[in-house]
């Protein structure tokens, strides 16, 4: 998936090492730790000396520049590792890798209450941000990284799976565009059974028919195809175009130095219905109303 980039407030000199950079901040007080047995060094860099070692689901105050002000220090290290400076008491003072923990984050329990999905939201070394998947069970005795994420995971009613919108790290075959290939993936509750239901983005599901609907442009392997509005089984199977966009629309434009892509779907209340939305060639946004099998209803600009 193309993401818009933060652009740093200064570019980082290769020459500085340990220079602390100006990244988003992203509105939260304290630090989450993800990944089991997290060492908490003495200074950012993995041959430091090992202050603590921690649990997952234990928090830690960020150690801002100045104090009564929230703005994490994230420092780089010589390998491009990412640290963020955290406090461990009232004294000291130590450094968590960014990828083993969450500054900004949001949370997804399971309706059945046994699991919980934390999406971390996590700045990169470029400045950008990243979005990763972590399954959390057993009262945080047990912690499970399962890939670059998009978006929200949706839960089934039951909590027996859920479905989200997955990295495949594979670039597109457009030598214009800096965006890789999206799949729609099937978990279990557990994270041990994962299923690749389409190449796609923003799904949406209907729990009541067994289907879920999305966007679609390219396939598994990055190629183009007819894009448009399509549908997959929760249990599997063959993608299938619930509404082909007409060919002067597509789901892409041009924003300055990016890409954007057109809102997500949206299922409409009374669920029989589905709004969509596309671009035309001049950048103009259009929403779309066709039924759950395809049957067209209404195009309106926005």
């Amino acid at each position: 998936m193309l993401r818009p980039r933060y652009v740093l407030g200064a570019l980082l000199a290769l020459t500085c090492i340990w220079g602390c950079l100006p990244v988003p901040a992203l509105g939260v007080e304290d630090v989450l730790v993800l990944g089991r047995d997290t060492p908490i060094r003495q200074a950012p860099r993995g041959s430091a000396k090992i202050l603590k070692t921690v649990r997952p689901g234990q928090t830690y105050q960020i150690a801002s520049r100045k104090a009564g002000k929230i703005h994490p220090i994230y420092l780089l290290d010589e390998d491009g590792e990412l640290w963020v400076k955290i406090r461990i008491d009232e004294v000291a003072v130590g450094f968590v890798r960014n990828d083993l923990a969450a500054v900004g984050r949001e949370e997804h329990r399971s309706p059945r209450g046994n699991s919980l999905l934390v999406v971390n939201q996590r700045v990169t070394a470029d400045g950008s941000l990243d979005s990763d998947l972590w399954l959390v069970q057993e009262g945080w005795r047990s912690t499970r990284l399962l890939g670059s994420v998009e978006g929200r995971p949706i839960w089934a009613s039951l909590g027996e799976w859920f479905i989200c919108q997955m990295d495949s790290g594979r670039a597109v075959k457009d030598p214009l565009m800096d965006r890789t290939v999206e799949r729609i993936e099937k978990f279990s509750a557990d994270g041990r059974q994962r299923t690749l239901l389409a190449s796609g983005t923003y799904p949406i599901l209907n729990e009541a028919r067994g289907d879920v609907y999305f966007y679609r442009d390219v396939d598994d392997h990055g190629e183009p195809v007819p894009a448009g509005l399509f549908t997959v089984s929760v249990d599997g199977g063959s993608p299938r175009p619930v509404y082909l966009l007409p060919e002067r629309y597509k789901f892409w434009k041009e924003d300055g130095d990016f890409f954007v892509q057109a809102p997500p779907p949206v299922l409409q209340a009374a669920g029989t219905r589905i709004q969509f939305y596309a671009f035309e060639p001049m950048g103009s946004r259009v929403r779309f109303t066709v039924g759950l099998d395809g049957q067209f209803f209404e195009l309106r600009r926005d």
